[in-house]
């Protein structure tokens, strides 16, 4: 976008918001919103989504209802890619209506035909509502998934029919199954995969295909898994596969590194390390479940009564295994089905949305949950032997091949009677899931070693898996492949043709035409004579393939790739519990409700906190998708941050860098690319002297809050600055000298303005809604929160929207919300998964602050005295020191003194505030009122500071930091040796008079808090009567949980999301 064009959007975005009405009503702001749009407009200019070239393609739309849509034209691809380029606009919200109703519709629902006759509705008594839970859940077999149509794809049921054959041969005229193997499908040379997908994709993919295929070995017309994605390789699809994984023991877990179906030990082995990976997310879903105890209903330590233990763990349980269903249903959506269109490879976070709610034109909806039953012709559409890797078909080699050792056979030559023989003498595990093994990897203590999962599932993200096509399956897989043959030839199954014609696409009218190549095209006239005669599965798997390109990220044969879609908006779409019932309660309302009744509890059955966990974040460095979240939170010593295979784990990571170097080279460098190396270990200091002495010497224990307060300002300084060499220790030994000479002057101007603030901000923001003078303010929303974000604006010149500046551009919680990212970049940054959001937040918002700060500069705003006096003292300093050369840098150094602990400050006010409202301190809450109310100077502050670090002894804002070790060294007397690089976790010494501030700049400085914090402490306990609001308004909304052995304090938001700063605690008093 031009730079003129850029400015403009950005003049009209700041004249719409200083003209915005000073109080919101809590509608969120628009800043930005014209800079987006135009810059999105500009590139659709710039690169339009669509061309001349084109226009064939949607010419031949008028085809679908009459001898179908030629696809070697791809006018789907087209259409996905032109809803991608125009997410934001409305138009790519109606096309995707019109491309999921037609996906949708693409499959009946339900199905009209079965191989053999689906058993008869389940009688009322089966049906899961009388087990008394006030919340839906899975059953173990899938049924009552539509409750109108109880047996609907529930495990046991037969394969639908989709399309009924017509045209096929007798089985008698076709061609042998082993010469069809031999002549059209047999693996020549190993073809790398054209579009850099990993192995992990395919060892994901049979996750997700075993899921719902699952063939009875006595009655092949029967499914023993149901037709929808609850994940029954994991859970099982009995009762007694369930009961098999679960420990029973009132907290809702599975047993460790479990899984129910053994089938998945027959695959290779990154196939099981990844549903391990499901496991252990079920469990920490659990056991976050628990530890937050949304519905104030669970108990911990759990109950002693076996019968109220089961019922407890049978609601975790079940909840959990929703959560975990959704995560993987957007793994699905996001990762596996975003590589499938390359939109991850193009740097794509729109995905197709098969869940939204839709309604036609007529105003009727799109059907959701009705259910679905899986067909023989996808059963036949998901064998993708062809894509083995190199490495996975020597692991098949050497597992088929140990079965027939003394057989007088091998694996190319067995028969399928002689292949089901060994497998049933060799391949049947233990009964007991906790000794199964895969890989040759061995349990200690009745788990996996991280190290051994991270090793598979790294190996096979290096590795390119191998490419659709003819002639492209191992010779190992003959025997599997032959069977599968016979297999579709007693299902009776459709023709390849007639399978398209039932898509809506043209038929092949010859060989030729359905694979241009002519060894392929010319084998399969002699085997079969006539195009009609191409079997389905045959078809599929030596169809031409697409080649990659926008849309394109798979490349499968063309009528797979037709298929897949439908059938993934179907399975999704077709799902209660991942529609209709996907759901939660808002947490206000559920805070509001929660005290009186229980009967919102079946409002959400997910947990606030469990909905919001199975959200894929577009912003966090993947492009939409879950696994890697999956990936830095099962296996976090192992997935550093900014790791390429966390974040592209179905592309070949070589791939991938070639790829995104040539497309992005700056963005390139923002990832590490090497293979990850196991992270330090990290060790627990918890004694007063130990803590004292690492804090103490910061060259041997060093910290990572000056490497991401430098990560978050180098975008903002000039170019010159950032390569400077140097640059790096001079800013932040210049930050450092800012600080210091900001904060620690004891200056009364400054407290008695906190104090001014603080008044005026509960005044404006409190309300009343009885007749006696009772007034409610939130305290730490409205006013804690707002406190630093004021000061900080009035002294750099921020453009806060106020009573002062009704025609600022920021509100202020908008601004605190900016601090707050910025904080928790720097100083609370325990979570890898959001590492990167953070950071990119971070940079964006210094930028901003810089760069108003520095227009606030030059045009030489007039602060009040104090303030003034102090910013012209600085710069004068500075500027005739030589420590800064402009007025860039020396806002750049401005903003990082002020803003990083701004929210860590408001965060100690919300504890301190917190500790004293328990009506058992009301005393020491009427001292406090007391001693700040003396208006003899602040001789009294030193008291009210010891009040202060008492209630943060006790109850600490920050529980622990991070060191890490520069040198071997023994810490302490009896403390175990530390080598180079282990991380030390430091946890707040609990002894009051043993407090010690691990973060002692900025806003924490100690003369600096003195000087304030009891001002603040007494404009708040001095309202009459103050005391907490009821219910859980008047609450903080938190709980503890234990990282790297380090007790964790984390919060929910009023938007039910899991944060470690608090935001929000109501106050009731009377005037």
């Amino acid at each position: 976008m031009s730079t003129f064009v850029r400015q403009l959007s950005r003049f009209i975005d700041q004249y719409k918001e200083a003209n915005a009405p000073l109080d919101a009503d809590g509608a969120r702001s628009l800043y930005g919103v014209v800079e987006h749009e135009w810059h999105a407009l500009w590139d659709l200019v710039d690169d339009p989504p669509l061309s001349v070239s084109d226009l064939p393609a949607f010419m031949d739309a008028k085809n679908l209802k009459t001898v179908g849509l030629d696809d070697r034209q791809m006018l789907l691809e087209k259409v996905l890619v032109f809803m991608s380029r125009t997410k934001d606009c409305e138009i790519s919200k109606q096309i995707q209506d019109q491309v999921i109703d037609l996906l949708y519709k693409d499959l009946p629902h339900p199905p009209s035909g079965y191989l053999c006759s689906p058993p008869p509705p389940l009688s009322p008594s089966s049906s899961n509502c009388s087990s008394g839970a006030n919340y839906a859940f899975r059953t173990a077999d899938g049924s009552n998934n539509n409750p109108l149509l109880p047996t609907l794809g529930k495990a046991g049921s037969p394969y639908a029919r989709s399309v009924p054959s017509k045209t096929m041969p007798p089985r008698s005229s076709l061609p042998d199954a082993g010469l069809v193997f031999d002549t059209l499908l047999k693996r020549e040379h190993f073809r790398e995969h054209p579009g850099g997908i990993s192995a992990l994709f395919f060892a994901f993919a049979d996750l997700v295909i075993h899921c719902i295929f699952n063939t009875d070995r006595r009655n092949p017309a029967i499914n023993n898994a149901s037709s929808y994605l609850d994940l029954s390789v994991l859970y099982g699809s009995s009762e007694s596969q369930v009961n098999s994984v679960r420990r029973n023991d009132g907290t809702g877990k599975l047993l460790d590194d479990v899984f129910a179906d053994s089938r998945l030990l027959l695959m290779p082995p990154a196939s099981c390390a990844l549903l391990i990976l499901f496991c252990r997310n079920h469990n920490f879903i659990a056991q976050r479940i628990l530890d937050i105890n949304e519905n104030s209903n669970l108990h911990n330590p759990v109950p002693e009564d076996p019968a109220e233990r089961q019922k407890q763990d049978d609601e975790i349980f079940h909840r959990s295994r929703l959560v975990n269903c959704g995560y993987f249903m957007q793994v699905i959506l996001g990762d596996y089905v975003g590589a499938i269109l390359g939109l991850v490879r193009d740097e794509s976070d729109w995905r197709l949305d098969p869940l939204m709610t839709i309604r036609r034109q007529g105003h009727e909806f799109v059907p959701t949950g009705e259910g679905n039953v899986v067909s023989i012709e996808f059963n036949l559409l998901y064998r993708w032997h062809a894509t083995l890797s190199e490495p996975d078909t020597k692991w098949v080699e050497d597992v088929f091949g140990g079965l027939f050792d003394g057989e007088g056979t091998t694996p190319e030559k067995a028969t399928p009677k002689q292949f089901m023989e060994a497998a049933h003498k060799h391949l049947i595990p233990p009964k007991d899931v906790r000794q199964w093994t895969f890989g040759g990897l061995k349990r200690v203590n009745g788990r996996f070693r991280d190290d051994d999962l991270a090793n598979i599932i790294q190996n096979a993200t290096e590795t390119r898996a191998g490419a659709f096509g003819a002639r492209g399956i191992p010779e190992v897989m003959k025997v599997i492949e032959t069977m599968a043959i016979e297999q579709s030839r007693s299902w009776g199954t459709c023709s390849l043709n007639e399978f398209r014609k039932f898509l809506g696409l043209k038929p092949y009218s010859s060989f030729k035409e359905w694979n241009p190549n002519e060894e392929i095209h010319t084998a399969a006239a002699a085997l079969y004579k006539d195009i009609e005669n191409l079997e389905l599965h045959v078809g599929l798997q030596a169809e031409e393939t697409k080649l990659p390109g926008p849309g394109a990220g798979l490349c499968p044969g063309y009528t797979i790739s037709r298929a897949i879609l439908a059938d993934a908006v179907s399975l999704t779409r077709g799902d209660r519990f991942m529609t209709v019932d996907f759901t939660r309660m808002p947490p206000l309302v559920f805070f509001a409700l929660q005290e009186f009744t229980d009967i919102y509890f079946s409002a959400h059955n997910l947990t606030t906190w469990g909905y919001q966990d199975c959200q894929y974040d577009t912003q966090d460095g993947s492009y939409g998708g879950l696994l890697t979240k999956l990936l830095f939170r099962t296996l976090p010593d192992y997935y550093p941050r900014g790791s390429s295979y966390a974040h592209f784990p179905f592309l070949q990571t070589s791939w991938m860098k070639k790829h995104l170097s040539e497309a992005k080279p700056e963005l390139c460098k923002k990832y590490t690319w090497d293979r990850p190396s196991p992270l330090p270990r990290v060790t627990r200091v918890d004694t007063f002297k130990e803590v004292q002495e690492l804090l103490a010497d910061h060259k041997t224990y060093i910290s990572a809050y000056d490497s991401r307060l430098w990560n978050c300002i180098k975008p903002a300084l000039l170019h010159d600055l950032q390569r400077t060499p140097e640059a790096r220790n001079t800013l932040l030994s210049a930050v450092e000298e800012l600080s210091t000479a900001i904060f620690k002057k004891s200056d009364n101007n400054v407290a008695e303005l906190f104090s001014k603030i603080t008044t005026d901000l509960i005044m404006e923001k409190s309300l009343s809604f009885t007749k006696d003078n009772t007034f409610t303010v939130d305290v730490v929303k409205d006013v804690i929160n707002l406190v630093p974000v004021y000061w900080v604006s009035h002294v750099a010149g921020l453009p806060l929207k106020s009573k002062v500046n009704p025609h600022g551009l920021w509100q202020g919680p908008d601004i605190y919300t900016r601090f707050a990212e910025v904080s928790q970049y720097i100083y609370l940054n325990f979570d890898a998964a959001d590492d990167w959001k953070m950071r990119e937040l971070s940079q964006a918002s210094m930028h901003e602050f810089v760069r108003y700060a520095e227009m606030h500069m030059e045009r030489s705003f007039e602060y009040d005295a104090c303030d003034q006096d102090m910013l012209e003292e600085l710069w004068k300093n500075y500027s005739n020191s030589g420590g800064v050369s402009s007025t860039r840098e020396f806002t750049a150094l401005l903003i990082s003194a002020l803003v990083p602990t701004a929210a860590l400050y408001s965060q100690v006010l919300a504890h301190v505030v917190n500790f004293y409202l328990d009506e058992e301190r009301a005393s020491a809450r009427e001292d406090i009122a007391k001693l700040t109310a003396v208006s003899e100077g602040h001789s009294h502050n030193d008291k009210v500071m010891d009040y202060v670090y008492e209630a943060l002894c006790f109850d600490p804002p920050v529980i622990g930091v991070f060191r890490t070790a520069a040198r071997d060294t023994i810490l302490g007397d009896s403390h175990p040796s530390v080598c180079t690089a282990d991380t030390m976790s430091l946890r707040q010494p609990q002894a009051p008079l043993n407090y010690v501030n691990a973060l002692s700049q900025g806003f924490l400085t100690p003369e600096f808090m003195k000087a304030t914090i009891p001002q603040i402490l007494g404009t708040i306990f001095n309202m009459q009567s103050s005391k907490r609001a009821p219910g859980q308004a008047g609450i903080l909304q938190r709980f503890t949980t234990e990282s790297d052995g380090m007790p964790r304090l984390q919060y929910i938001s009023q938007a039910g999301v899991v944060c470690t700063l608090s935001d929000s605690l109501t106050v009731k008093f009377s005037q």
